[in-house]
This record gives structure tokens, C-alpha cells and sequence, in this order.
């Protein structure tokens, strides 16, 4: 099957990726968050890692093996682990990732025979392609990508087309169709790096057969967005994650073809995502599934621990938001990754050597607890390192005219300008602080260029200083807010970003089981021994100033009441700052508080 006739081309992008230039450094949480994840990945032993293909092939095989998910090969897992050292070695600069992805290509090639036949089920081989497209743009190694089209014709004769699809006729009741064919689990996630392969290097063939892989039938729905007050037509009680990921393919489709078809799909995505489908983390998906539009979302709330598969899920939600702000440019798009950075994979446990790996995120009324996916090297083992090794890509963007600033974390990055080098250095302790200044270096005389800023949804006022004094930028297309000047080296800009306290309603259903967070941070409350956070009626009323006390050391918030003497109101903080099993509150009834 080849694509369609288009007479449209490969889209240039409006904003362009300095993380994957190697031009991003993030510092603090986020560069901790980095360097830890480089730490265990690289502690994974090649011969461990790669134990069971080789014994499946009939080679040597020295080392043990994995555990859990990993037990027989590391399929499961094998190309994002690949794909995220290679994306380490050039987001943040590692040689090393770059010299082990090589090592665990070279050692995994020689397991797959002359006529490609990797052995995978689509489940891991989707995988397996993602990490050598990376292998290969990120970490190099153009090696990969004849592996890659050598197992592309394989799998173009050998992967079974019966692909299980919700019913068409049953779309708008929600029912699906059982999934029988466990060899195609999550086929519309095939395509993405099919294409990018394609992109990357690899012939028509493998472009042709990504095509063969389209989402139409679900992508559809998502083309056009529905009449003011009207629910989406969107079946649902799929599986959330690969449901969010198969945008990624749609994005690739449009990067190939430039249809504005697939764009058109992914901005009614995000819209419909973030409107319907999210907590206040950035997080969604209970029991793994999407939701009707009728407070389910809210009422999952009640009983499922497993409230977000928050790893995979942040992962999907990075490359969609970054598939949008590139071909878009608008800054809106930034907003639902921010969540996730703070509250979403930013406020997990961290993967540890040996694989205990985190996987869901639960907010339950009552009480919560962080805690580890049961079984070793699970999936979001591999979206971790991916999305870790992803996070300076989401910082800042170039421009034609300059550099695009879309979060406000410690960081430094740098630039080509009109055949000069220019860079910037972020200092901020937000969100403990209020405060973010960025420093220009021009490395000698000034330089004339538009530094662009993210005004984000939750600010109360953004303001902007320039060495000391009060500028008003204007607002630009893509809506950010833009500064153009000569700059001189040493430049200060200072930007109060507008941080507050807030009240977050679940959904429209419950109105008062609510989340707190400030600016896009979400405060959990300690819910050891302590009583649940209760507010008057409409909450929209009350004087938050008035109903908690600012800690003086970090983010923290702590209710202006009481409780009991054995149960006192416990203290709300970041949820990113709760350790592993300790128990929190992220949401609460504040008209009917419960304990338990």
C-alpha cells in the first residue's frame, strides 16, 4: 500500500528543537532527575540486557538475564531502553549513552537473522524501531537503519494485518470489540517510527508500509472538533496510553506528507485530551482506560489506585505537545507538558537498579500512596528513560527571529543567530519562588535577536524587567511574548512569573472534589493521622489567602483550621516531594471530607 496522491510537501517546522542539537542543559530537580536516570541505565549490564536474545538465537550468551517483564528476552523493553541512552547522549551531552546504545545495537544485530526475522511480537518490535531511528539520528550509528529496513521487509510479510479496532458501528456507545489477536496489541502506534525511519534515511518501502498502518478509523474523530456544548463523538474504555501515542504516528504521517489533515487530528486531540481526560496532574487513564464525558473521570477518584499510568502516559503526552508546538508554534501547547513535568513524570520515584520501576500514580480520595509497579522492567521502564532523556527538549525553542522560552527551570542553552553563537542562562527557585531571571551572553558585542516567553494559563500577572526596568512585551503570533532588541552581553531579563494558590474541580460532575496546586505544581496533603481539607460551599467565594498559612522554607501550604486533636489538618507540599509510601491527598470532597 502507498500513500496517497498529495500535492502537498514535508512541512518545514515553525519552532525548531535545540534539545536534540545538544544545545540544552537542565540543572536542579530536572538535571538530578537526568543524571540519576543516566546512572542506572547505564548500570545495566550489555550482556544482562541482551542474555536472552542471544540463547534464542543459539549464540553465546554470558550474563544472567533479566527479572520480571525481562524474564525471557528484554523485548518489552529493549528499543526505548536503546532509544533512551541515545537520546541521553545528545539531550544531555553523555558519551557514554552514545558508546553503550552502540554496543547494545551491535550486540542485538547479530541476533537477528539474514532475513530480519527479529523473533518480536508488533508489541516489542514497535519498540525495537523507535530505538534504532534513535540509535541512528541521536547516537550516530548509521548502522541501524539498514537493521531497520531489513526488518521492516520482514515484518512486511510475516505481521498479521487482522488488526482489533473498537466497531465501527458501535463508536458512539463506547463499546469496543474484544482485542483476540495479542500479536497486534497497539498496532496503531506502528507507524511512527516507521515513518521517522523513512525521514531518517530508510527507502519508500518502509515509508509505504507505515502507511499501511494508519489509525483512520479513530483518527477521524478527532479532524474536526465538535459544535459548542456538544460532547466529542470519540468511543472510549480503550486503552489510554497507546490511544494518546498513536497521535505520535499521525504527527509522523503529517511530517512526511504535510496533509494538513494530521494536524488538523492532533490539535483536535489535544483539545479533547485536556478538556476531558486529565487530572490535575497532566495525568489520565484510570484502570488504564479512556472515559465518557459523564464523571467518570470524578468518580474513578473513589476506587482506583491506579489512577494514571503516569510514566507511559507523560511520555505520549511530551511527543504530542511537542509535535504541536513545533509545526504550530503556539505556546498553549506547552502548557499540558508542564503539568507533566512538575506533577506528572516529574513527581515519580525514579527507576532503580534491579528494574522496580514506578508505573501508576493515585489519587484516591481518602488516602494515597506512591508505590512501585509489582513486577521488575515493566514497560514504563523504557517511557521513563525516554521521557527523562526528553525533558531539555521541552525547555526552549528556536525561532526564526531568536529563541523561544516555554518553562521556567534551571537551564542554560545556546544557539546559531545570524552566524553568531548566543546562549542564555535560566536561574529560578520557582516554584518555591515567584522569580525566574535569564542572563544573555553574546560573547562580545550586542546582538539583535527576539527572545520569546511563555505567559503561562495559571499566572496571575506576568511581569518582565529588563536590566531593572518595567517592560511590556508584546503579544506575537503563536501567542507569546516577545522582547526584540539589540542585546548586550550580561543582559538580565527578570520575570515574575504570577504564581498562586488553586483550586482545581475535577470535573463539571463534582464541582467540589477538588485538587490544590500552585501554579501548575499539584500539592498533595500529608494523610498520615491527619484530617482531609474541607472549604465552605461555593469554593469560589472563600478567601484562600485567608484559608492557609504559606510556609516560610519551600512550597508548602498549611489550613488556617485545626482539625481534632487526634486528627489535625495535615500540611499540603509538592506532590513530587512525597516519598514512596508515605500517604498523601491529592484530591478531596471539600463539602463531605473523607478519612478513609
Amino acid at each position: 500500500m502507498s500513500l496517497p496522491p498529495t500535492s502537498h510537501h514535508a512541512p518545514e517546522p515553525v519552532l525548531r528543537s535545540l534539545g536534540y542539537a545538544g544545545r540544552v542543559r537542565l540543572h536542579g530537580p530536572l538535571g538530578e532527575r537526568i543524571a540519576d536516570a543516566a546512572e542506572t541505565y547505564l548500570g545495566l549490564s550489555v550482556d544482562d540486557v541482551l542474555h536472552g536474545f542471544r540463547r534464542r538465537a543459539g549464540l553465546p550468551a554470558p550474563g544472567k538475564g533479566l527479572t520480571g517483564w525481562s524474564r525471557t528476552t528484554s523485548e518489552p523493553t529493549f528499543g526505548q531502553w536503546l532509544s533512551g541512552l541515545a537520546r541521553l547522549a545528545v539531550t544531555a551531552g553523555i558519551p557514554e549513552a552514545r558508546e553503550r546504545a552502540g554496543e547494545l545495537l551491535g550486540g542485538y544485530a547479530e541476533t537477528v537473522g539474514a532475513d530480519g526475522d527479529v523473533q518480536m511480537s508488533l508489541y516489542g518490535y514497535e519498540k525495537l524501531l523507535c530505538g534504532l531511528v534513535d540509535a541512528a539520528c541521536y547516537a550516530g550509528h548509521d548502522e541501524a537503519i539498514g537493521l531497520l529496513e531489513r526488518t521492516a521487509e520482514w515484518a512486511a510479510h510475516t505481521i498479521e494485518r487482522d488488526r482489533p479496532t473498537p466497531h465501527a458501528a458501535n463508536f458512539a456507545g463506547g463499546v469496543i470489540t474484544p482485542d483476540r489477536h495479542a500479536r497486534t496489541i497497539e498496532w496503531y502506534t506502528l507507524a511512527e517510527n516507521l515513518y521517522r525511519g523513512h525521514l531518517a534515511g530508510a527507502s519508500t518501502a518502509v515509508r509505504d508500509f507505515a502507511a499501511v498502518w494508519h489509525y483512520d478509523s479513530y483518527w477521524d474523530r478527532f479532524a474536526e472538533h465538535p459544535a459548542p456544548g456538544q460532547a466529542w463523538d470519540v468511543p472510549v474504555w480503550l486503552h489510554a496510553y497507546s490511544h494518546v501515542n498513536t497521535f505520535a504516528s499521525a504527527a509522523a504521517a503529517y511530517e512526511v506528507t504535510g496533509e494538513p489533515y494530521y494536524l488538523d487530528v492532533l490539535r483536535g486531540a489535544y483539545e479533547y485530551l485536556t478538556t476531558t481526560q486529565i487530572y490535575a496532574t497532566g495525568g489520565y487513564g484510570p484502570s488504564e482506560l479512556t472515559l465518557p464525558e459523564d464523571g467518570s473521570l470524578g468518580r474513578a477518584l473513589e476506587w482506583r489506585t491506579d489512577t494514571a499510568e503516569i510514566v507511559c502516559g507523560s511520555w505520549a503526552a511530551f511527543k504530542l505537545c511537542t509535535a504541536l508546538l513545533r509545526h504550530t508554534g503556539e505556546a498553549r501547547y506547552a502548557d499540558w507538558a508542564e503539568q507533566l513535568v512538575y506533577s506528572g513524570l516529574g513527581a515519580v520515584t525514579p527507576v532503580r537498579p534491579g528494574g522496580r520501576s514506578p508505573y501508576y500514580h493515585d489519587y484516591r480520595l481518602g488516602i494515597a500512596t506512591k508505590l512501585a509497579h509489582w513486577d521488575d522492567w515493566p514497560c514504563c521502564s523504557g517511557t521513563y528513560v525516554q521521557g527523562v532523556a526528553h525533558l531539555p527538549d521541552l525547555v526552549y525553542q528556536q525561532h526564526d527571529g531568536g529563541v523561544s522560552v516555554a518553562l521556567y527551570v534551571p537551564s542554560e542553552v545556546s544557539w546559531s543567530q545570524d552566524g553568531r553563537e548566543l546562549s542564555l542562562s535560566q536561574r529560578t527557585d520557582f516554584p518555591a519562588a515567584d522569580t525566574s531571571t535569564l542572563t544573555v551572553r553574546t560573547g562580545g558585542g550586542p546582538a539583535r535577536f527576539r527572545l520569546r516567553l511563555r505567559r503561562p494559563p495559571w499566572s496571575s500577572r506576568l511581569t518582565v524587567r529588563v536590566k531593572g526596568e518595567l517592560v511590556r512585551p508584546r503579544v506575537v503570533e503563536g501567542g507569546w511574548l516577545e522582547i526584540e532588541r539589540d542585546w548586550a552581553d550580561g543582559d538580565r531579563v527578570d520575570v515574575t512569573l504570577g504564581g498562586r494558590l488553586r483550586v482545581l474541580p475535577v470535573d463539571r460532575w463534582h464541582p467540589n472534589r477538588v485538587a490544590f496546586a500552585h501554579g501548575p505544581v499539584v500539592l498533595a496533603q500529608n494523610a498520615d493521622w491527619t484530617m482531609p481539607v474541607s472549604l465552605p460551599t461555593p469554593w469560589s467565594m472563600v478567601d484562600l489567602d485567608a484559608a492557609f498559612t504559606r510556609t516560610a522554607d519551600g512550597l508548602g501550604y498549611r489550613p488556617a483550621g485545626v482539625g481534632t486533636a487526634r486528627l489535625p489538618l495535615g500540611l499540603l507540599r509538592p506532590l513530587a516531594e512525597v516519598p514512596e509510601r508515605v500517604p498523601y491527598r491529592v484530591y478531596a470532597d471539600l463539602d463531605a471530607p473523607r478519612i478513609i
